[in-house]
């Protein structure tokens, strides 16, 4: 399995490519589609699955115009179902913009499996930064969306944010994963569990794991 990530202009948003032999899934398409499409070509791969890790248009901002060229299926939790369609619950709105997006065609869950080949993909519900967000594990990396950063968290004043919600994602589905489980986040940079744990200083009560 390989995985590759490229970063959008946008709040600098992290796209992620994970391939296993010739297919691939896009997590979270924020950035051009020449510019994913460059690197499933280069490994001879085609994209089966656009996942979104939830519905803020600096995630899914390519999605559409990525599914055309594909006719690979979007997948979504129905915590984000309204984001969708709403400028200013997706935060297109804060860009001065007014888009609204195509809501996803399959409908994830808590526990739901994506297989890549021959990689299974679990989905995580997280919710605390929207009441959709999922994480996604797959092989010890687990992408966590806006969930979970280096060091950091998701910002939960935006629409349906919710601090405690997200404090108990953290500690009660993120924390309880293997410690040598990577961290492959929305934004910044990769980190792991352990490391989150003992540094990170926005979870509080993270020294009991």
């Amino acid at each position: 399995m390989q995985i590759f990530k490229l970063t959008s202009p946008m709040l600098s948003s992290n796209c992620y490519i994970v391939i296993s032999h010739n297919e691939a899934i896009v997590i979270d398409p924020c950035i051009e589609p020449e510019k994913i499409l460059n690197i499933t070509n280069e490994q001879s791969s085609h994209i089966s699955k656009i996942i979104f890790t939830h519905a803020h248009i600096d995630h899914i901002f390519y999605a559409e115009t990525l599914k055309k060229i594909t006719n690979a299926d979007t997948y979504g939790h129905k915590g984000d179902y309204d984001l969708y369609r709403d400028e200013y619950k997706n935060g297109s709105i804060l860009f001065g913009m007014h888009n609204k997006f195509e809501v996803y065609d399959i409908e994830l869950t808590d526990n739901s499996i994506i297989s890549i080949n021959n990689e299974h993909a679990k989905i995580i519900h997280t919710p605390g930064h929207t009441m959709g967000c999922i994480c996604i594990y797959v092989d010890k990396n687990l992408f966590t969306g806006d969930t979970l950063f280096y060091e950091s968290v998701g910002r939960t004043d935006l629409g349906t944010g919710d601090m405690d919600m997200l404090m108990d994602s953290i500690r009660n589905k993120i924390y309880t994963l293997p410690d040598e489980t990577i961290l492959l986040p929305g934004h910044g940079i990769k980190s792991t569990i352990k490391h989150e744990k003992e540094n990170n200083p926005y979870v509080y009560q993270s020294k009991q794991y």
